[in-house]
């Protein structure tokens, strides 16, 4: 015996065509080739629709005290974050809301004429969507209140 393989041996001898060979070995190359590319192409197209969730978000909530309308038929909201109040533009259903604690859903946009400037004054919040949580609703203090450990502490 020599140190062939017995496939080898076997071609040598006429028992086992080369050609065959070759061409199993070419179908098998196809075969991977036709896979691998069937699993990228999966893979792209999973990636592509875990991607569209993020796409249907639906804004940005905010809670707080509605006030309005003011002589400009414009409203305020104020809360914890917003003590001085954000300018509201949104449909006829903020006249409901007026005087009450509400849950607003839309999304942030500038104020016109606003470039250069800094803060919640720049900026408004145009509500697509508005809930009444509570009927009646106090709004906080413009400035943070004193804890009762300082006051003590001041004493």
């Amino acid at each position: 015996m020599t140190g062939r393989s017995r496939g080898c041996r076997l071609r040598a001898a006429g028992a086992m065509p080369y050609g065959e060979v070759v061409e199993v070995i070419g179908s098998m190359k196809r075969f991977y080739r036709w896979a691998a590319y069937t699993a990228l192409v999966s893979a792209t197209g999973l990636a592509q629709e875990a991607a569209k969730p993020a796409q249907t978000t639906k804004g940005t909530t905010v809670i707080g005290c509605l006030a309005g309308p003011d002589a400009d038929d414009h409203y305020t909201l104020t809360s914890m974050q917003h003590r001085l109040g954000v300018e509201v533009v949104g449909g006829e259903e903020l006249k409901n809301g007026a005087g009450a604690k509400v849950k607003l859903t839309g999304s942030w946009e500038a104020v016109p004429g606003s470039e250069g400037k800094k803060g919640d004054a720049v900026r408004r919040f145009k509500a697509t969507d508005m809930t009444v949580v509570e009927e009646k609703c106090e709004s906080p203090a413009p400035v943070t209140p004193v804890s009762k450990k300082k006051q003590t502490q001041k004493k």
